[in-house]
């Protein structure tokens, strides 16, 4: 299990061999004018609950602060067919979350039972929860754009359920900037181009960074990104919260990195390089701690 799970903090990406790999980018305006980077990821494989959420310029820690709390409201339940837990959860993050933390929110909790997986999702706001056919490429289901914005909104998003019973479905959770460079890499209406689905799950974030480096775009948002494939993913004790991070982090995370081209660390050396892994704005939690 420890060779499993692997983050390289240079590129700020996790994955999860042959199920999972996640990404996330600062956007050339937040690096231009030294503002932090406002996509935050949660990736909680204790659970198998992953959430993106896209706080503001002025506040982009907002959206740390709503997932690390949607961490802790979840660290004493589990995931099980019952939903009402997770909808308590949901209406205590938003319930709690300042009207100056504006952020989005969107999240998928997977729960497996023998040959099928469902997956409960949920979202608000402008980022995304999208279920494809890897075969093709089509959409199967999307979250639609609302102003649920936690911080914002008194209406908590609601939990849509959806039963995945064939081994070739992908579920990606990511912030609007993921879908605005992706149209920009690849336009498609109504698909997703098919290099999201060559090879394992594991590689994807990685080739969607080697095209959008490729394609030398000059202006994009943050972008944060987690695609998971259902039936591989599997449990861990860990728990990695990255970005949402403030200009001073973000400033520290480009002169220290910006020379260097990183390496996978895999999850036995993580203790080791926690360091190395605040510096990039990625911290490690575990089950119940």
């Amino acid at each position: 299990m420890d060779n499993l799970l692997l983050i390289n903090p240079v590129k700020r990406m996790v994955r999860q061999k042959g199920a999972l790999s996640a990404l996330l980018i600062t956007g050339s305006d937040k690096v231009e004018s030294g503002f932090g980077n406002g996509d935050c990821l949660l990736l909680d494989f204790s659970r198998l609950i992953f959430a993106v959420s896209d706080g503001s310029e002025r506040y982009p820690q907002a959206s740390r602060i709503l997932l690390e709390r949607l961490a802790g409201v979840l660290s004493e339940q589990d995931v099980s067919q019952d939903i009402s837990e997770l909808k308590k959860s949901i209406e205590v993050i938003y319930g709690k979350q300042k009207y100056t933390h504006k952020c989005t929110f969107s999240f998928v909790a997977f729960y497996k039972n023998r040959k099928e997986v469902t997956a409960y999702i949920s979202s608000g706001g402008d980022s995304m929860v999208i279920v494809a056919d890897s075969s093709d490429g089509s959409i199967i289901f999307k979250t639609v754009p609302d102003m649920n914005f936690a911080g914002r909104s008194k209406n908590v998003p609601g939990i849509s359920t959806f039963t995945l019973k064939d081994r070739k479905f992908r579920v990606i959770i990511a912030t609007d900037g993921f879908a605005e460079v992706l149209n920009n890499i690849e336009p498609k209406h109504g698909k997703l181009p098919g290099w999201l689905f060559d090879g394992s799950v594991c590689g994807v974030a990685g080739e969607f960074r080697r095209k959008f480096k490729t394609k030398k775009l000059i202006s994009y948002d943050d972008i944060g990104m987690i695609i998971v494939d259902p039936f591989s993913v599997c449990r861990d004790d860990k728990i990695i919260i990255a970005g949402g991070t403030l200009p001073a982090k973000e400033a520290l995370f480009t002169s220290s990195f910006e020379a260097r081209t990183g390496k996978w660390i895999e999850k036995d050396r993580w203790p080791e390089n926690a360091e190395l892994f605040d510096s990039a704005g990625i911290i490690i939690k575990e089950l119940n701690k």
